[in-house]
């Protein structure tokens, strides 16, 4: 996967209520900082300037928080109730989070299975196209 960049960001769901974008790893989600390069906050700021909200501290309202090194989907809401609905469907643990690692293997673990993990289950599956 290339670096992150101002230009390249993947639009995952978009609804009157919602934004839903695949958050690059090695991103910032937001900053106030000028030092910062490249944040989430500047890639949406780029690709939908008309959605940017200046009620708001950093222009957009975020659902929720990815760690700066974890790539996945993140939630932009893109008004006050919807932020509302967002809130307390995550204060209520209403939503559900799946976890998935990806292996790189080198030629000489041709033999070793891949593994995948979701919530709650492991499964080793031999083909290296998918985790599932």
């Amino acid at each position: 996967m290339e670096p992150g960049s101002v230009e390249n960001l993947c639009v995952v769901y978009r609804s009157h209520d919602f934004l839903v974008v695949n958050k690059h790893w090695d991103v910032r989600i937001d900053s106030k900082a000028w030092r910062e390069t490249l944040t989430l906050q500047k890639q949406l700021r780029h690709r939908f300037p008309e959605l940017a909200d200046p009620d708001t501290y950093y222009g957009f309202r975020f659902c929720h928080q990815l760690d700066f090194s974890t790539s996945g989907a993140l939630c932009v809401a893109l008004n006050k109730a919807a932020a509302g609905s967002a809130y307390r469907c995550f204060k209520d643990r209403r939503v559900t989070k799946a976890y998935l690692a990806l292996v790189v293997r080198t030629q000489n673990q041709v033999s070793q299975s891949w593994w995948s993990w979701n919530t709650g289950c492991m499964q080793v599956t031999q083909s290296p196209k998918c985790c599932c």
